[in-house]
C-alpha cells in the first residue's frame, strides 16, 4: 500500500515537473543526468533489499529473545518514536556530511545539480546509502514486531522527500488559496519546499550551510542551523540557484560547513 502511494506520488510529481518545464534545462534533461538520477533511485532500493537480507541472520542470532517484543505497543506511539529517532539521526548525518570532508565526498552528488526536480531526490554516492539510519533500522524493527509502524514512517518519508525536491513550486501555487494557511502550519513542523530549497541554495536566502532537517525542521531550530529567513511567496525565485557549484573549502565559514558560493 505504502509503495503504491509513493510511486503514485512520484509519477504525479514527475508529470508536474515535466508539464511545467522543469526539464527544459539542458543539464536536467541530458542523458547523463537522467541516467544518474534513475540509477540512484534503483540503488536506494537495492541497498535497502541487500541490508534486509544481510541483517536477517545476525538479528535473529543476537535478538532471538526479543522477536515480536514490540508487537503489542501502539502503532501510532511507535510511529512517533521511530520518526523522532530516525529523523534526529538523519539530521546529524546530513549536517556532518556538509562539515566532514570524507562524508562530503559521499553527499556531494546530491548538491552537484544546479536544478531541482523529483528525479534527483535520492541522488547520492552509493556508499552514502549504507549510512542512512532508516535502512539499518527497518530490518530490526520488523523483527521486533514494529513492522507496521516502521512502514508508516518510511512511507511518510517517501511522500515528503519528493515533495521537497519537486522543481515546480507547488507550495506557492497552493498559497493562492485558503489551503495555504494550513500549509503555513504544516511547515512549522515538516520540511517542505521553502525549507529544503533554501538548503540547496535556491532563492534569495538560499544557504547550503543550513536547514539540514530531513523530515522535521525542529532539529534545525533546536540547534540553531535554520536559515533566518525563508524564501516564501514573493521572496521565492523559482529556478534561481544561488551558486553554480558546491565548494570544498579548507577553511569553512562560521558554521563550519561547505557552503554554496554567491
Amino acid at each position: 500500500m505504502n509503495v503504491a502511494i509513493v510511486f503514485g506520488l512520484m509519477f504525479c510529481l514527475l508529470a508536474l515537473d515535466l508539464s511545467t518545464g522543469q526539464f527544459r534545462n539542458p543539464q536536467a534533461s541530458s542523458k547523463r543526468e537522467l541516467s544518474i538520477n534513475m540509477l540512484s533511485q534503483i540503488l536506494t532500493s537495492s541497498v535497502r533489499a541487500l541490508l534486509l537480507v544481510a541483517l536477517a541472520w545476525p538479528i535473529a542470532r543476537f535478538l532471538s529473545q526479543r522477536k515480536g517484543v514490540l508487537a503489542h505497543v501502539s502503532v501510532w506511539l511507535m510511529f512517533f518514536v521511530i520518526l523522532m529517532i530516525d529523523d534526529y539521526l538523519n539530521y546529524w548525518l546530513h549536517r556532518m556530511a556538509h562539515q566532514w570532508p570524507l562524508l562530503w565526498r559521499l553527499h556531494k552528488p546530491h548538491h552537484t545539480p544546479t536544478y531541482l526536480n523529483v528525479l534527483m531526490a535520492g541522488r547520492e554516492n552509493t556508499f552514502y546509502y549504507f549510512l542512512v539510519p532508516a535502512l539499518w533500522m527497518a530490518p530490526i524493527l520488523i523483527y521486533l514486531g514494529a513492522g507496521t509502524a516502521s512502514a508508516l514512517v518510511f512511507g511518510f518519508k517517501g511522500v515528503v522527500t519528493p515533495l521537497q525536491h519537486t522543481g515546480y513550486r507547488w507550495d506557492l501555487w497552493l498559497r493562492r488559496y485558503r489551503a495555504g494557511r494550513l500549509l503555513d502550519i504544516v511547515e512549522k513542523v515538516v520540511v517542505l519546499q521553502d525549507f529544503h530549497h533554501a538548503h540547496h541554495g535556491i532563492g534569495r536566502y538560499g544557504n547550503a550551510s543550513s536547514n539540514y532537517g530531513n523530515i522535521l525542521c525542529i532539529w534545525d531550530v533546536l540547534h540553531g542551523t535554520t536559515v533566518q529567513r525563508q524564501p516564501q511567496r514573493q521572496d521565492a525565485w523559482p529556478g534561481r540557484v544561488a551558486g553554480r557549484r558546491m565548494v570544498n573549502s579548507k577553511r569553512p565559514g562560521k558554521t563550519g560547513s561547505f557552503s554554496t558560493p554567491r
